[in-house]
């Protein structure tokens, strides 16, 4: 059973700003299927790109609405 954590959490809000999968692949320069463990918590993403999912997360909350 997948865990819930603030990785994937995080992951999941940039999957949102990022209109979906192949956006945020796209906008993390990775591959897509390296998406899908991460996005359901049965991994964790590097340091690094934990850290550029978080960059995107608040470029998305700075947009206006």
């Amino acid at each position: 059973m997948p865990i819930e954590s603030s990785q994937n959490r995080t992951l999941n809000l940039a999957l949102r700003n990022c209109g979906g999968e192949a956006g945020l692949a796209k906008a993390l320069k990775i591959p897509l299927e390296s998406l899908s463990p991460w996005l359901s918590g049965r991994e964790t993403p590097s340091a690094e790109l934990y850290m550029a999912t978080l960059k995107l997360v608040a470029a998305g909350r700075a947009k206006p609405r």
